[in-house]
């Protein structure tokens, strides 16, 4: 891995090199907020705590493999789930050749150019099920966990939330919904890409409502299918291969492994 990488989903914000045509990273305004796109609606906005997991290809442990070490202002939109992090810390598990001390080998780039702000998003494009992590030892709250299939690879990155803005109790399942009816309708909307078939849109179409699906949530090995995502690339080799040194949650807490009903290749980032 090169000194400026970093896992998936996250990566820190260049302002001496910007590249307006990456679509699988937010741009930022003067004041270090999303920028929205044309059209795009903001939903909601809060600080959190944010991290990246692999899960297994069965009923495995769930993996923690990144966080940040201070809270993030997530923006949720009617197309996306963007974060930024001001002035961060960076913890990255199990990366050989890495001391874990929260201070990853590629920030010596980053402070270079004067940069203490990392980035990252989802589309809806690309998550194939929702979970609500339970909440758990030492007053842990709830966590909502987005995962996406990937591409080469059984192996599936999620984006976990929680703490800061959704600590109370409901608030991470309040915000569950909000994203699987954002993310319904916004397929719903955009069904070409890729075409859905008459039983995808019927459960889209469940999905966009105001049930509670509490029997989905109530197993976080099951979690909430969202049918028509489209499959991911890990932006670098290397996050195929990484094993991590400890677990964040049991096998029986751990999400379902397996086919997500992903299609098409689309990507947050290109293989390196």
């Amino acid at each position: 891995m090169s000194d400026d990488a970093s896992p998936y989903f996250v990566r820190p914000h260049r302002f001496d090199q910007p590249d307006q045509d990456d679509r699988g990273y937010p741009q930022l305004d003067r004041h270090h907020r999303v920028l929205l796109d044309p059209g795009e609606r903001s939903l909601w906005r809060g600080r959190v705590d944010v991290a990246g997991y692999l899960l297994g290809p069965s009923l495995g442990n769930g993996n923690l493999h990144w966080s940040l070490l201070r809270p993030a202002d997530v923006t949720v939109t009617d197309r996306r789930l963007a974060f930024v992090c001001d002035n961060w810390d960076f913890d990255k598990v199990g990366v050989p050749g890495e001391a874990r001390t929260g201070r990853p080998r590629h920030r010596r780039r980053s402070e270079q150019v004067g940069s203490r702000i990392v980035t990252g998003q989802i589309r809806w494009q690309w998550p194939g099920r929702l979970h609500l992590l339970p909440a758990g030892p030492g007053n842990q709250p709830e966590r909502l966990l987005l995962v996406c299939d990937s591409l080469r690879t059984i192996r599936q990155p999620g984006l976990a939330l929680g703490g800061g803005e959704l600590g109370s109790a409901g608030a991470a399942r309040e915000l569950l919904h909000l994203v699987r009816r954002s993310i319904a309708q916004f397929r719903l909307a955009h069904p070409g890409t890729p075409e859905l078939s008459g039983p995808e849109r019927g459960t889209l179409t469940t999905r966009a409502g105001a049930g509670p699906f509490t029997e989905e949530l109530a197993d976080p090995r099951r979690g909430i299918s969202l049918p028509g995502g489209l499959v991911v690339e890990f932006t670098h080799r290397d996050d195929y291969h990484r094993r991590s040194a400890r677990s964040s949650f049991s096998a029986r807490r751990a999400p379902q492994a397996g086919s997500a009903g992903l299609r098409r290749s689309g990507h947050p980032g290109s293989a390196s």
